[in-house]
């Protein structure tokens, strides 16, 4: 993996609204001992070159000492996102992960990184039964002039509608709860209370 670090970099998906959040950071919402962001943040460094959040507020993020880059196309939602990340890159790829996985695997991460690199595809997704987790994926920067373009000429922002446009390697993952509940992503105040209640069923 030592080889394999110096060719992949991590961006923090940190920009969406949380509309439904009352535009709470969910990157700063903790879950357990630590809040979503540390969670990443505590095993990245053995995998990544270079770690950065991409956010709109860089000030909701005061006192990590850690590269935030804004989108460049704004109101285009994770798309603008990707594309800030995949120009800013350091390296030739950019795993994705959202800031609203609370219970993120390291295990599935490290896994998604060796097939990635052995598939050689341009974008890799997690497939678990007929669902897709495109906000947990890697995509090299050779799809960036692309989807610019695609950007630029569409009004549909979903990450599915660039996939037709690229090679796209769906990684399929067992199908059971152990592997749920490392997707399972915050975007209601009941969701938060789900993954709250979660915790303490484990205790």
């Amino acid at each position: 993996m030592t080889e394999r670090k110096k060719e992949i970099s991590c961006a923090i998906l940190a920009g969406g609204k949380a509309s439904r959040m009352n535009g709470e950071n969910k990157a700063l919402l903790k879950v357990g001992e630590m809040n979503n962001l540390d969670k990443i943040l505590s095993f990245s460094e053995d995998y990544f070159k270079e770690i950065f959040i991409i956010a709109n507020d860089s000030s909701k993020f005061k006192g990590y000492d850690i590269a935030i880059y804004s989108d460049i196309f704004r109101n285009v939602g994770p798309l603008g996102g990707i594309h800030s990340a995949l120009l800013h890159s350091r390296t030739d790829n950019v795993f994705f992960l959202p800031c609203d996985m609370p219970f993120i695997s390291e295990s599935i991460v490290k896994k998604e990184i060796e097939f990635y690199f052995k598939t050689e595809c341009e974008i890799i997704i997690p497939r678990m039964g007929c669902l897709i987790e495109p906000m947990h994926s890697i995509f090299s920067i050779k799809v960036l002039s692309d989807l610019e373009k695609h950007i630029r000429g569409t009004d549909n922002y979903s990450i599915r509608s660039f996939f037709d446009k690229a090679d796209v390697y769906y990684w399929d993952i067992e199908d059971n709860e152990d592997n749920k509940m490392a997707f399972f992503n915050i975007n209601t105040h009941h969701d938060l209370s789900d993954a709250h209640n979660k915790v303490n069923s484990v205790r």
